[in-house]
C-alpha cells in the first residue's frame, strides 16, 4: 500500500489544480501560463538542491520532453473543457500506464491488480459519459487524452530513472519545460495580471508543480505504477464533489455508478491485492544522492 502521508496530499492537490488552472487560463494563454508556473517549479527545485544542478543525459532529456508535452496538452485541452471533464479524461491514464509498465519496466501485475484497474477504468468511462455531453469539444478531449498518455509515459520512465538524484531530475525537467513554454509563448502571447492570477500561478508552480510532482515521483519509486494509478482515481471524484458543492448540479445515475466502480477498483487493486498470498513486497526506496 502507498504511504498515506504521500497519497492523501497528492490526491487533494491534484483534484483542485484543475480549478485554479482553468481560472488562470481566463487571464493568460496556456504557453505563457506554463512558462510562469514551470519557472517557479524549477526555482523551487534549484533551491531544494542548493544549486543549479541539471542532469543532461539522453534518458533525462527524453523524460523532460515528455513531461512538457503532458503539461502543454493538458493546458490547451483545458481551454475547451471544464475542470471536472479535464480531471476525468486525464484519469484514463491507466489505459496507457499498465501496458507501458509491462513494455518498458517488465512489471507483471497480479490478476487482482489488473482486474481492479479494469473495473476502475470502467468507472472512469461511466463517470465521463454525462460530462462529455454539451459544451466539450473534440479537440479538448483529444488533447486531454494526449496528456493522459504522456503522464503515464513519463511516470513509467521516471521509475527507470530512480537511481538518479530525484530533485536534479525534476529540476531538469521543469527547467527544460520552462524553456520550451517560453519559446512557444511568442506564438500565442496573452497576459492580464491580477491577484487571482498570482495565486493560480503560485499554486500550480509551487504546490502542484514542485511539491505534488515530487510526491508523485516518490510514490512511483516505492509502489508499482499500475496499482498506484488505480488508487489516485479518488482525485476526479473529489473534483466532481467540489463542482457539485459550488454549482449545485447533481450528478446523474450513470456518474454515480462510475463512482462505485472506481471505489471497487481501488479496493480490489490495493487492499485485496496486498492481502493476497504471494503478493510481491514493495521495494524500499533506492539510495540516492543529496536531495533524494
Amino acid at each position: 500500500m502507498a504511504p498515506a502521508r504521500l497519497i492523501v496530499p497528492y490526491i487533494l492537490i491534484t483534484a483542485f489544480q484543475y480549478f485554479l488552472a482553468k481560472d488562470a487560463l481566463g487571464s493568460t494563454s496556456p504557453f505563457v501560463f506554463g512558462a510562469m508556473t514551470t519557472l517557479l517549479t524549477c526555482l523551487a527545485f534549484f533551491a531544494l538542491n542548493r544549486g543549479f544542478g541539471l542532469i543532461l543525459n539522453r534518458a533525462t532529456l527524453i523524460f523532460s520532453g515528455i513531461y512538457w508535452m503532458s503539461g502543454a496538452s493538458w493546458l490547451y485541452g483545458l481551454n475547451y473543457i471544464s475542470p471536472p471533464q479535464s480531471a476525468i479524461i486525464s484519469f484514463t491514464m491507466p489505459l496507457f500506464v499498465i501496458p507501458l509498465a509491462v513494455w518498458i519496466l517488465n512489471e507483471r501485475g497480479t490478476r487482482l491488480e489488473v482486474y481492479g484497474a479494469i473495473v476502475g477504468f470502467a468507472g472512469i468511462v461511466l463517470f465521463n459519459v454525462p460530462l462529455l455531453s454539451g459544451s466539450s469539444t473534440t479537440l479538448g478531449v483529444v488533447l486531454t487524452l494526449a496528456d493522459a498518455f504522456f503522464w503515464a509515459l513519463f511516470s513509467v520512465l521516471m521509475r527507470k530513472l530512480r537511481t538518479q538524484n530525484t530533485v536534479q531530475t525534476l529540476a531538469t525537467a521543469s527547467f527544460i519545460s520552462f524553456l520550451l513554454y517560453g519559446a512557444f509563448s511568442v506564438t500565442d502571447f496573452s497576459l492580464r495580471p491580477s491577484p487571482d492570477l498570482v495565486i493560480d500561478v503560485t499554486f500550480l508552480g509551487l504546490v502542484s508543480g514542485a511539491l505534488n510532482f515530487y510526491i508523485w515521483m516518490a510514490l512511483v519509486k516505492v509502489e508499482k505504477v499500475g496499482r498506484l494509478t488505480t488508487l489516485i482515481f479518488l482525485a476526479p471524484i473529489i473534483t466532481l464533489l467540489y463542482s457539485v458543492a459550488t454549482t449545485g448540479v447533481i450528478p446523474s445515475y450513470i456518474t454515480l455508478v462510475g463512482v462505485v466502480l472506481i471505489f471497487l477498483g481501488i479496493y480490489s487493486s490495493n487492499i485485496l491485492a496486498a492481502r493476497s498470498p504471494g503478493a510481491p513486497p514493495v521495494a524500499p526506496p533506492p539510495i540516492m544522492g543529496r536531495g533524494s
